[in-house]
């Protein structure tokens, strides 16, 4: 079985934030690691990250929360 390596980001990503799935491609595109890599960028970036990431890597989605901003992790605001 592969491992898998996740992380999501906060709610307040921007699209200035997708420059790190490039550095993640590359690294993993230097160097392929024995895991499947997964990011979860806020819902208003997954289909730019999809395209960033080219299916180097895998992109998936977060929920959602009450409140308009925060460090909640994984969601997106309601609002």
């Amino acid at each position: 079985m592969r491992q898998l390596i996740a992380g999501n980001w906060k709610m307040n990503g921007t699209r200035a934030s997708l420059a790190e799935i490039g550095a993640v491609c590359e690294i993993v595109a230097g160097d392929p690691p024995h895991c499947d890599v997964l990011i979860c960028p806020p819902a208003t970036l997954i289909a730019l990250a999809a395209e960033k990431a080219q299916g180097r890597i895998a992109i998936g989605g977060q929920d959602c929360h009450a409140e308009i901003s925060g460090a909640f992790t994984g969601d997106i605001s309601a609002e």
